[in-house]
Formats: structure tokens, sequence, C-alpha cells
């Protein structure tokens, strides 16, 4: 029992630390942007995004789905930019932020089981994080062609706002589907 409690107070002590370097969830910006390549959306569909660090990693302190703060930043890593729920990722308590540069961020997933006493095994770690598609509010197409938006509803993204990139400064994002609220159907 008291091997028990002096691991307990070592992992709370470690977490302390840990958050203090880590933006709390409450602190979590209502958008974050992760660019991807169109070929990935139906196993991020699927699979959700995800994340499995390597050794390197580890070592860098830079585990987690990294994400920019800024929609155009993000649109120079991959032709399809997902805006992610800040909010629900912040309410499902599942998820630590971890600065990441200049207007970027790395969310990573809670341990939610260091404090029981069957200590951690490193097998965790290597799990990764895993954010699923329903955090996904819009998808944010790039390039010249517009999206086939009735292929991309069929394909189980109705959902999710379906969306391109402004032609100009000067334009806005334009809006090529819009899901409707749950009430409405």
């Amino acid at each position: 029992m008291g091997m028990k409690l002096i691991m307990e107070s070592f992992r709370t002590i470690l977490k302390e630390q840990d958050s203090q370097s880590a933006a709390t969830m409450q602190d979590t910006p209502q958008q974050m942007y992760h660019a991807v390549s169109s070929d990935q959306l139906d196993s991020l569909r699927d699979n959700g995004i995800t994340n499995l660090p390597s050794e390197v990693d580890f070592e860098e302190d830079s585990t987690g789905v990294p994400c920019s703060l800024d929609m155009n930043d993000a649109q120079r890593h991959g032709d399809v930019v997902l805006e992610l729920d800040g909010e629900g990722l912040a309410g499902s308590g599942q998820y630590t932020l971890n600065p990441n540069g200049e207007t970027g961020v790395r969310i990573g997933m809670t341990d939610s089981a260091y404090t029981s006493g069957h200590g951690v095994h490193d097998m965790v770690d290597k799990l990764g994080t895993n954010i699923p598609f329903q955090f996904v509010k819009r998808m944010i197409f790039a390039g010249d062609s517009l999206p086939n938006v009735r292929k991309l509803k069929d394909g189980g993204f109705g959902g999710v706002e379906i969306a391109t990139f402004p032609r100009s400064p000067d334009e806005e994002v334009q809006s090529m589907w819009t899901p409707p609220e749950p009430d409405e159907s």
C-alpha cells in the first residue's frame, strides 16, 4: 500500500509540472486547422486523425497531432484543410494542447489511467493521439478544381461543411455545403 501511495504522489507531481507547460483545454482556440492530402479523407473519416509518435518525437517533445491556428498557414501542408472543433475537443476531456511554433499547437491525448495505481506501460505512449472525425467541423479544399460535393456527401461526409479557399485575398471561404442542423432534418 505504501508504494502505491508514493507512485500516485509522484504521478501527481509530474502531472502538475506537465500542466504548467501545456495549455489547458479551457484555453483552446475555437478553430484549429490540420491539413491533409485529399486521398486520405476516407481513412480519416473511418479511423480519425492519428499521430503515432516515433522515438525522435518523444525526445523532441513533439508528440500529438500538429495543427495551425491560421487556416492559410495550414494550407501549405495539404490540399484539404480540416477545421477542428476546439470547443468539442475541450469538452471531451480527452485532449491536451502544447505550443508548436509561433502559430501552431499539438493536440495530444490525456492518459486517463495514470492515477489508477496500476502503473503505465510503455505501450500507452506508443498508441499516440487519435482525434475522431466527429471533431471536424469543416473541410476546406484548396486548388483550382471544385470538390464533388455530391460524391463527398454520399461518401459519408454529409455531416461536415464543405468549402473552398478563396481565389483572391479579398474574398472569404466559399461554402459549398452546410449540413442541416439536427432539428431541421
